[in-house]
């Protein structure tokens, strides 16, 4: 089960309200996250996204320990840097970090590069792409991998020799 929970009330409220028109219901925990299945997923967190792009243009930063959290929680909270977190199932929490700000969220050996937010080859943005697939400080979008595979089929069959 996938888990969802903006720790910004107002955020959460219109989270809330965007998931009312989904063709089904989701569950709710005690904490007020939101609760949905695999399949849900996509529909859920489209709506995620809508309520996202409202804060501005952002790209991600997770966090899976709790010294993590703190760290970088500290980090933006002491210099003044927007940001919006949210509460993931297992214990991940994200942060939703402006870009314009991408230059100040330089983070500590301790965690992670920042999630890319754009194809590594094309450049297009994860909001467009069906896929979005992500390594480190790299990444590569469905409409690529789809372009690359024809292009390795299409050399092999024209160097094969029969």
């Amino acid at each position: 089960m996938r888990q969802l929970r903006f720790a910004n009330p107002e955020l959460q409220a219109r989270f809330l309200e965007g998931l009312a028109a989904l063709p089904f219901a989701v569950q709710r925990s005690a904490d007020g996250s939101v609760i949905c299945s695999e399949e849900e997923w996509d529909e859920v967190n489209t709506v995620a996204h809508r309520v996202r792009d409202g804060c501005f243009k952002w790209y991600f930063s997770l966090c899976h320990r709790p010294a993590d959290v703190e760290e970088l929680g500290e980090h933006l909270r002491s210099n003044g840097l927007r940001h919006e977190i949210e509460y993931h199932e297992d214990g991940l929490v994200i942060f939703l970090l402006p870009q314009a700000d991408r230059d100040k969220h330089i983070p500590s050996s301790d965690f992670p590069p920042p999630t890319p937010d754009t194809c590594s080859f094309c450049g297009s943005s994860y909001a467009e792409r069906q896929f979005f697939y992500t390594k480190d400080i790299a990444a590569i979008c469905d409409e690529c991998i789809r372009e690359f595979h024809a292009g390795i089929e299409s050399s092999e069959l024209g160097s094969r020799k029969d």
